[in-house]
């Protein structure tokens, strides 16, 4: 007849697998909080309402070895929007429906959205931007967002962009979690949407829940065998 085994090592497998659940959890989540930049974007155009218009959102490789994808989501207006394009470089998809441009494989140094719209009180979207870094001297993947006249000719909103071409505002992608945020007109407001990292009392909360899953397996395992 079989005899069982009484220090069987099941209730210290078990435990150990719970317990290593529990924090490989901020692992999982921590991972997905910093894979992306997120931001809401709104901007008030009440002083524009009425005027034909050319949305122009330019991606911008910085010339070295990062790769990156920039999507724009949820956009929404009470203006009128009107022909789409034509667009330059790595361009997916079409306003409102999710439109993302990118630097992958560096085939493409000038990645240009252009929407054509009749403009009402306000443009809100939502942009999620990769946070591929540059290496020591290259310059970071640019994003900059346009309003232009009905011909995508000249800027219908004068800014302090300190490059001169009036973008509303700008992002840089340096490999931080928010990247580098230029606001250039108060028109503008943009809210980080970034998942926060977990805080440290979750991390101490998992750490203690594996210490006691294994100290409780192990005790109950000299229990068993010294009955």
């Amino acid at each position: 007849m079989a005899i069982r085994n009484r220090c069987s090592r099941s209730p210290t497998t078990l435990a150990l697998v719970i317990g290593f659940s529990l924090i490989s959890l901020p692992f999982g989540l921590g991972r997905s909080a910093w894979a992306d930049s997120v931001y809401d974007v709104t901007i008030n155009t009440s002083s524009l309402t009425g005027t034909g218009a050319t949305l122009a959102f330019d991606f911008v490789a910085g010339g070295g070895t990062q790769n990156n994808n920039l999507t724009f989501s949820d956009f929404s207006t009470d203006g009128t929007l009107g022909v789409a394009g034509p667009n330059s470089g790595s361009v997916t998809g079409s306003l409102p429906g999710n439109v993302t441009l990118s630097t992958v494989g560096g085939t493409s140094f000038f990645n240009d959205n252009l929407q054509g719209l009749g403009l009402g009180s306000i443009i809100s979207f939502q942009l999620d931007a990769t946070t591929s870094a540059p290496v020591g001297s290259e310059l970071p993947d640019t994003f900059s967002f346009f309003i232009l006249d009905s011909t995508a000719t000249y800027s219908l909103v004068t800014t302090s962009d300190p490059t001169a071409s009036n973008a509303l505002f700008a992002l840089q992608i340096d490999g931080s979690p928010s990247g580098i945020l230029g606001l250039y007109t108060p028109l503008v407001t943009v809210t980080s949407a970034t998942p926060v990292p977990l805080p440290g009392a979750l991390w101490l909360l998992c750490s203690g829940l594996l210490f006691f899953c294994t100290t409780c397996a192990r005790s109950s395992r000299i229990r068993k065998c010294n009955n």
